[in-house]
């Protein structure tokens, strides 16, 4: 054999042994920032207005009829305790999506869950921003998932395109206003929606009065 296929030789296996070792030190590190405990921070927070989403519909139905006897606008906040109880009771997999809990944190809404990964079970943190989009039966509110993480690992952007929906119900922020019928007959007259310290600020206005898309905020 030649020496320079010799040297060959030795180039490809030190060219495949540092590639072997590159994507074993890859995988340490994906592994172990999907294991990494996210930093959420305090516990979902209060008040909370009950204990089922019916009982929450309820107290805000209340205190909605009640601001809407003072102005022609209300604003009610649906805190991050009354979001988590909404995101347990809706849960669409709740043997995959385990202990939900939502927050808010930067100005958007964060949902976490302890997910399956073989032995492991890394929490799943999905980030959402609310929006109010028209709809064939008034404004709707709709759900965006900017990023989605697992654990301290970032996942890339098509993964929160199927998760949308699945928060959209789980959060369930349209089936509150459906269980109270004092709420129910705000449906189509809801003005905003804005992510608040604390929780979801939702608001309407009366039937012959012009929405104002800032009440949420002022």
């Amino acid at each position: 054999m030649r020496l320079s296929d010799q040297r060959g030789i030795v180039r490809g296996c030190c060219l495949g042994l540092l590639v072997l070792l590159i994507a074993i030190g890859a995988s340490v590190y994906v592994a172990d920032r999907a294991l990494a405990a996210p930093t959420l921070g305090a516990p979902p927070a209060g008040p909370s207005h009950g204990p089922t989403e019916t009982a929450i519909a309820l107290v805000l139905g209340t205190e909605m009829a009640a601001k809407l006897l003072l102005s022609p606008h209300g604003v009610v906040v649906v805190s991050e305790q009354d979001l988590t109880v909404l995101a347990v009771a809706n849960n669409p997999h709740p043997n995959a999506f385990r202990d939900p809990q939502v927050r808010v944190r930067g100005g958007l809404v964060v949902v976490s869950a302890q997910v399956s990964a073989g032995p492991f079970a890394p929490t799943a943190v999905a980030h959402i921003n609310l929006s109010l989009r028209p709809g064939s039966n008034g404004p709707q509110i709709v759900a965006q998932v900017p990023e989605v993480d697992i654990g301290m690992l970032g996942l890339p952007g098509f993964f929160s395109t199927g998760l949308a929906s699945q928060i959209d119900a789980a959060l369930s922020l349209d089936r509150l206003f459906a269980i109270d019928p004092r709420l129910n007959a705000l449906r189509s007259d809801i003005e905003c929606v804005a992510v608040v310290r604390g929780g979801v600020a939702i608001g309407v206005h009366l039937p012959d009065v012009s929405p104002d898309a800032s009440s949420c905020v002022s």
